[in-house]
């Protein structure tokens, strides 16, 4: 898929200029209300995007040294790839582990009740948007609560109180809302994109829907239009990495996000990533990561 629309005038179009318009993919991964009770995690950088809301004060997210209260009258977004800290109260971090505890909201039991227990309520959205605009400075934004935000996060909730599992077509219109405004409300110089040259655009859009096919260097300069030499130079002047880094990168990161939402097998996940078999995958994984991808899934993945 190409990240542009030209649309063309139709027939009675009062214009003739041809428009041009970017063209993203909203991928949600996942929608969930927790309530927590320890939450300390050494470093949550995952390729995602999440936001955060909490019904009540008392947790806090360490970034770049500074430590951030949630607060319950603020929305949080995470750019993916941003790396902090979390903890609830004076609960210490662990330094080579983590702890979490909590119980999910919802599904027919009476959230006002489980707001009077101790804990924290904590809504949750992670979700993707693709290249390039997935590749922004990593950071964290606070937005205060409008009337209208409110109203969106009580769809949600109220949505999450009844069923976990499957939301309908109003709940995920009220989600896709929620996250359009705060990314609309996100200072243009803060997207700070991995390229702006079009052929290279191309290739990463091609990267993206690709991701468990072929994509030697060869294929890739096709859809650039370029020779293969003169591809690699452009190519590795805009990214800053070389194309094999660049897909290699996001075939980890498309595994990241698959071994945490979803109930793939390992073998689905080195195939759907464009892996040779599971071993491959394994092997490479580890060696990014840190964690073999069945440890990671233990130890990350959300239920």
């Amino acid at each position: 898929m190409a990240n542009t629309i030209y649309k063309v005038p139709d027939k009675g179009d009062p214009s003739d200029v041809l428009q041009l318009f970017p063209r993203f993919n909203l991928e949600l991964l996942c929608c969930r209300y927790w309530l927590l009770s320890h939450w300390e995690f050494r470093d949550l950088s995952y390729p995602y995007w999440r936001i955060y809301h909490n019904g009540r004060p008392g947790a806090y997210m360490i970034h770049n040294d500074k430590e951030i209260a949630l607060s319950p009258d603020k929305l949080y977004m995470i750019a993916p790839n941003t790396g902090y800290a979390t903890r609830i109260g004076d609960h210490a971090i662990p330094e080579n582990s983590y702890h979490f505890e909590g119980s999910r909201l919802g599904r027919g039991q009476p959230l006002k009740g489980k707001l009077k227990e101790d804990g924290i309520p904590h809504l949750f959205i992670h979700f993707n948007i693709g290249v390039p605009y997935d590749n922004v400075s990593p950071g964290i934004f606070e937005f205060n609560l409008t009337s209208s935000l409110v109203k969106k996060l009580d769809t949600i909730t109220g949505h999450l109180d009844v069923d976990f599992t499957r939301f309908n077509f109003y709940t995920v219109l009220a989600i896709h809302s929620l996250i359009s405004d705060l990314l609309s409300s996100i200072p243009e110089n803060n997207w700070d994109l991995i390229t702006k040259d079009y052929r290279i655009l191309q290739v990463l859009g091609y990267v993206e829907n690709n991701l468990n096919g072929q994509l030697s260097n060869q294929i890739l300069a096709t859809h650039s239009r370029l020779a293969t030499n003169a591809f690699n130079r452009l190519f590795t002047a805009e990214a800053g990495i070389s194309p094999q880094r660049y897909v290699k990168k996001k075939r980890i990161d498309r595994a990241c996000a698959l071994l945490h939402h979803s109930d793939y097998s390992i073998d689905q996940v080195a195939h759907e990533t464009g892996f040779a078999d599971r071993y491959h995958f394994s092997k490479i994984f580890k060696s990014v990561i840190g964690l073999s991808p069945a440890r990671y899934r233990r130890e990350f993945g959300i239920k």
